[in-house]
């Protein structure tokens, strides 16, 4: 795996055009397990071919060595340059879980440049405006990569003593014309997704809910899938708890609303609203943290 990170220099030196080739970085965010030591992330970004270089706890930022890409890149210090990156992955810790946030720090260094201890580049290098976008792809598969790695160290829910909750959750509502509907249909599969990865919900199968949305509507002649209706059919499939999610515009801005429903009580356990960019793009991040604000809303 760790082959991928630290291979490029293999390519040998390569030449890139000056204007145009940088992107505005989008750092990888993910969950993590709780209490998430930084030696542990070492070790995980160690088997991944990254090697820590600083280690600062109380802030919870690590800080991988830099390394030659080989990668020429303009000028630095009046002199033909090659590129320099390290990643640098900060920790948030929170009740429940962990943010981590995962960004690459890119310097153009004059070529010849000593390495020394990975620690330091000196003074003459340039800090990059940006990412190449091969580098921002990088970026993200290494993010994908350690959180695989660091989602083998979260406790299952039974080891805890906790139980999954059953749950039901219904296709997102925005306003008409607003979304596709074929994109509301893979939002909600991607909250349903989220939802699971919390730990604390087991959600109930789209197709099982769609053969029980086609069979309670041929018993009842109802084509209307209001709340009494989705009460039923949560019953139905078994869920403990339902959840819907309602997508509101404001200006230029969105608001994702979410509400807890208990089926066993027919009451709601309350409601969560998470500020969002309205962009298709944008509104995964916002089903990510209402995702983890719903945890919080379960009794």
């Amino acid at each position: 795996m760790g082959k991928l990170f630290v291979g490029f220099a293999s390519w040998g030196l390569a030449a890139v055009l000056l204007a145009g080739c940088l992107h505005a970085q989008k750092p990888v965010r993910f969950d993590g397990p709780a209490a998430l030591a930084l030696e542990v992330l070492a070790r995980e970004l160690s088997a991944l071919g990254l090697e820590a270089a600083n280690m600062d706890e109380p802030s919870g930022i690590l800080k991988t060595r830099w390394e030659n890409l080989n990668f020429l890149y303009g000028q630095a210090d009046g002199q033909e340059a090659t590129l320099f990156r390290r990643y640098v992955a900060v920790v948030h810790p929170r009740p429940a879980d962990t943010q981590l946030t995962l960004r690459a720090e890119v310097r153009a260094c004059p070529v010849g440049t000593e390495l020394g201890d990975g620690k330091r580049l000196p003074p003459k290098c340039q800090a990059l405006s940006g990412l190449i976008e091969s580098h921002q792809q990088e970026l993200e598969t290494l993010g994908s990569e350690l959180r695989q790695a660091l989602a083998r160290l979260r406790p299952s829910p039974e080891a805890t003593g906790q139980k999954r909750i059953v749950v039901v959750v219904f296709e997102l509502q925005a306003p008409e014309g607003m979304l596709p509907p074929a994109s509301l249909v893979q939002l909600t599969e991607y909250l349903s997704a989220k939802l699971a990865e919390t730990g604390r919900f087991s959600v109930t199968p789209a197709a099982k809910l769609k053969a029980a949305i086609a069979e309670k509507q041929r018993e009842s002649f109802n084509q209307t899938v209001d709340s009494a209706f989705q009460i039923e059919l949560g019953r139905a499939v078994a869920a403990q708890k339902m959840i819907k999610v309602q997508l509101i515009q404001a200006g230029a801005r969105c608001q994702l609303v979410g509400t807890l429903y208990d089926l066993v009580r027919v009451a709601s356990e309350g409601a969560v609203t998470v500020e969002t960019a309205c962009g298709l793009d944008a509104l995964p991040t916002g089903l990510d943290k209402l995702s983890r604000a719903l945890v919080d809303k379960v009794r």
